[in-house]
């Protein structure tokens, strides 16, 4: 008797392991991919300027991402230009993207304060990171994300068509 007991303990726990091995792993959700695809002067004042970027939040995973907001900062040549939360819901599709309009303020006078020909400013390309996390609805753990660029401050700055 005590050997079929410790055969059918010894088969019971073989079945529970094995059927533990087929259960699915819960996966950690793949950072999504931000970037900066526009960015527009809203309002512009004497001390503050007001600014529309918009993003685009492209989805790596085989499964929707549902977005509860995120947290970004804009830098400028190096130096901190905008910062700040949104709190936009938003569902990438699987392997999708979508876009998302964020607005900022800011004050260029801090990111070209210490150029001398004011000229020279509104022609050239302005290296930019944009940085943050990326909050996921349901509790998953904000995922951080960062992307570099360059753009003009005009159209007709340098490397523009208009500027050949």
């Amino acid at each position: 008797m005590y050997k079929f007991f410790q055969q059918t303990l010894l088969v019971f726990f073989i079945l529970l392991i094995t059927a533990c091995a087929n259960l699915p792993i819960p996966l950690q959700p793949a950072t999504p991919q931000v970037s900066l695809t526009d960015f527009k002067l809203v309002k512009m004042g004497l001390f503050e300027q007001n600014y529309r970027l918009r993003l685009r939040i492209k989805n790596p995973n085989p499964f929707a991402l549902p977005i509860a907001g995120m947290n970004y900062q804009l830098d400028i040549n190096d130096k901190k230009f905008a910062r700040g939360t949104n709190n936009k819901s938003i569902t990438i599709p699987a392997s999708g993207e979508e876009f998302l309009e964020i607005d900022v303020a800011s004050s260029l006078m801090g990111i070209v304060e210490d150029w001398q020909d004011w000229k020279s400013v509104f022609k050239r390309r302005f290296n930019y990171k944009l940085s943050g996390d990326v909050n996921v609805r349901e509790g998953g753990q904000p995922m951080p994300f960062e992307y570099k660029g360059d753009v003009p401050l005009l159209w007709g700055g340098e490397g523009t068509p208009e500027s050949k």
